[in-house]
C-alpha cells in the first residue's frame, strides 16, 4: 500500500518488511521511500527533482555562499515544490559534506544519533559516511548509534535525492535528533561547530505547523489558514533573527507542532552571528486539498555567510552600551550616554549606519525608534537611539528604573536602501519597506510583517495606514525602497535556563 505523506506525526504510508529489511549489505542503509514518498528509479527520481527546481526562479549569481538551509521532509508530492526554493541556491556550488540535522519521528531518546552504517542508498546511488566526522561526534556521550532511530525515519533519507543531483560526490553526516536540553543543545551545537568549514553544507529538515485531530494539535477553531500562518511566520521570525532563546519559550507556550524543532535550535545555535537568513518559500497541504481542518505547513529557508555584518562581540558590545545607558541615565537622574572604551571600538562599530533599538517589557513592544541613516558612528549612534527609544516614544509613557529589570533590548542595524520596480519584488522577513506617495511616507522593519502574520499584501495595506493614506493607496503610482537588517536582542544566542 503507498500512500503520500503530508505530515510526519500521523504514519500514513506501511513499509513493507522488503522495504525496512537491508538487502544483503549490513552496512548500508537501504531506501525506505522510494516508490512512494519520491519516484522509484533513477530516471523517473531525476525528472521529478528536477522539474521542482525548473519551476523556481535562479538566484542572483554574486549571492554569498550558502550556509546552511531548512527544508520540509513530506512526500514530495506534497512538500518537494517547497523544498526546491531552498535547494535551488545551490545550483552550482560545491560541497565536499553534508550534516543533516532530521527529527525522530518513531523512537523517543536522549541527544543525537547516527545510524551504524557506511552509507545511505536511493535511486540515485550511494552516499558514503564521513566516518571521521561521526566518530568525532560518537566520543560525546550525546551522540550514539540508536539503530531503531534509523528504520523507519524519513525526514533524513527525503533530503538525499535533491543533494545527490545538486552536488554530485559528497560525504554524509547523518544525524536523527531526538529530545534535548537546554544544556544538550548548547553542547551539541559546540560539537557540531567545527565540522561547520567553509566545505560543508548544513541541512535542516522541518516541516512546520501540524493542524488537525490526528496530530492532537486544534489551537484555533475559526480562520484557521490566517491564525496558522500567523503561527508558523512567529516561528520563522525567531529564526531570521537566530534568536534560540525566543524560538525555545515561543514553542514551550505555544506547543507548536514544529517537528523540527530541536535539529533548528541546535543549528541556529552552531551557526554564527555573521549568517543572514532568507525566507524563501512558505505553503501547506491545506493549500492543496483546499482543507485546512488537517493541514500541515512546508517553509524553506536559506542562510549564506555575510562577512559585512557584525559579529557576536561587536553585537554583545552595542547591547552593553544600551543596557549600561539606561542604567547609568536612571542612576544620574538624567540622560547620560555611555560611552564604550576605545579599545572595544571596532571599524565595523564606527561605521555610520541607520539603528533601531527596540524595547520589549515581557515580550510586549516598550519602545522603538531609530534612524535609517545617521553621521553617527554606530556605537554612538545606539546610546543616542536607546535614549529615545525609553524616553521619547509618545506612544508610551517614559520607561521607569523598575521596569527597566523586566525590559529586554533589540537592536536592529539598517543596510543601504534600494529603490525596487515593484512591490512584487518584496520578499517577506527579508525586506524591510518604505513606502512613498502624495508626500506621505512610512516604513516597517523587517521582522514587522512576520510578527503579525501578514502577507506582502495586508503588510502594504497596513503601511497606507500608517503613512496616512487610504489602505490600498500603495497599488498605483507608489515609490517602493527596501532594505534589510541585521536584528540582535539580548538572549538571542544564549541558553540559560533548564527546559521547561
Amino acid at each position: 500500500m503507498k500512500i503520500f505523506r503530508f505530515g510526519c506525526v500521523v504514519i500514513l504510508f506501511l513499509f513493507t518488511n522488503a522495504a525496512c529489511a537491508r538487502t544483503g549489505e549490513p552496512e548500508v542503509r537501504e531506501s525506505i521511500l522510494a516508490g512512494a514518498w519520491y519516484k522509484e528509479s533513477k530516471a523517473d527520481l531525476t525528472e521529478q527533482v528536477s522539474g521542482f527546481l525548473d519551476k523556481v526562479p535562479a538566484y542572483a549569481k554574486e549571492a554569498n555562499r550558502v550556509t546552511a538551509l531548512i527544508v520540509p521532509h513530506a512526500g514530495y508530492e506534497w512538500s518537494g515544490q517547497t523544498a526546491a526554493y531552498a535547494y535551488k541556491a545551490l545550483k552550482g556550488a560545491k560541497y565536499q559534506r553534508v550534516v543533516v540535522l532530521a527529527p525522530s519521528h518513531h523512537t523517543s531518546f536522549q541527544g543525537g544519533s547516527i545510524a551504524d552504517v557506511k552509507a545511505y542508498q536511493t535511486p540515485m546511488g550511494r552516499v558514503s559516511l564521513d566516518e571521521q566526522a561521526c566518530k568525532a561526534l560518537l566520543e560525546s556521550e550525546l551522540f550514539s548509534h540508536n539503530a531503531s532511530a534509523h528504520t523507519q525515519e524519513h525526514s533524513l533519507e527525503i533530503q538525499l535525492p535533491f543533494l545527490q543531483h545538486l552536488l554530485g560526490d559528497f560525504s554524509l553526516v547523518p544525524v536523527v535528533v531526538g529530545q534535548i536540553t537546554r544544556g544538550d543543545c548548547e553542547e551539541m551545537a559546540d560539537l557540531l561547530r567545527p565540522l561547520l568549514d567553509s566545505k560543508t553544507l548544513l541541512v535542516i529538515s522541518s516541516d512546520f505547523i501540524h493542524q488537525g485531530p490526528r496530530f492532537r494539535y486544534q489551537p484555533y477553531k475559526e480562520n484557521i489558514k490566517t491564525n496558522i500562518r500567523r503561527l508558523d511566520f512567529a516561528a520563522v521570525n525567531h529564526i531570521l533573527n537566530q534568536d534560540v532563546h525566543g524560538l525555545w519559550d515561543f514553542l514551550h507556550t505555544t506547543q507548536a507542532t514544529i517537528c523540527g524543532r530541536n535539529p533548528i535550535k541546535i543549528g541556529l545555535m552552531a551557526l554564527p552571528l555573521q549568517t543572514k537568513v532568507e525566507f524563501v518559500h512558505y505553503a501547506t497541504s491545506g493549500d492543496a486539498t483546499n482543507d485546512y481542518s488537517e493541514t500541515v505547513s512546508y517553509c524553506a529557508m536559506v542562510f549564506r555567510e555575510e562577512p559585512e555584518y557584525l559579529n557576536r562581540e561587536e553585537f554583545d558590545c552595542l547591547l552593553h552600551i544600551a543596557r549600561q545607558t539606561l542604567v547609568d541615565s536612571f542612576e544620574a537622574d538624567k540622560s547620560k550616554e555611555y560611552i564604550l572604551p576605545d579599545e572595544k571600538v571596532t571599524q565595523r562599530l564606527k561605521d555610520k549606519k541607520g539603528v533601531f533599538v527596540t524595547l520589549k517589557k515581557q515580550g510586549r513592544l516598550r519602545g522603538c525608534i531609530g534612524h535609517m541613516q545617521s553621521p553617527e558612528p554606530l556605537y554612538r549612534n545606539v546610546s543616542q537611539t536607546v535614549l529615545s527609544s525609553a524616553f521619547q516614544d509618545h506612544r508610551f509613557n517614559q520607561l521607569t528604573k523598575e521596569e527597566l529589570k523586566d525590559v529586554t533590548i533589540e537592536i536592529s542595524v539598517m543596510s543601504p536602501q534600494q529603490e525596487i520596480e515593484s512591490w512584487k519584488q518584496i520578499v517577506l522577513g527579508r525586506d524591510g519597506i518604505i513606502i512613498n506617495k502624495k508626500g506621505k511616507s512610512a516604513v516597517y522593519l523587517p521582522q514587522v510583517a512576520l510578527e503579525q502574520g501578514w502577507d506582502v499584501e495586508a503588510t502594504l495595506n497596513h503601511l497606507s495606514e500608517k503613512a496616512g493614506l487610504k489602505t490600498d493607496d500603495w497599488k498605483e503610482d507608489c515609490k517602493f525602497i527596501t532594505f534589510t537588517a541585521q536584528v540582535f536582542g539580548e538572549g538571542y544566542k544564549t541558553l540559560t535556563k533548564e527546559e521547561q
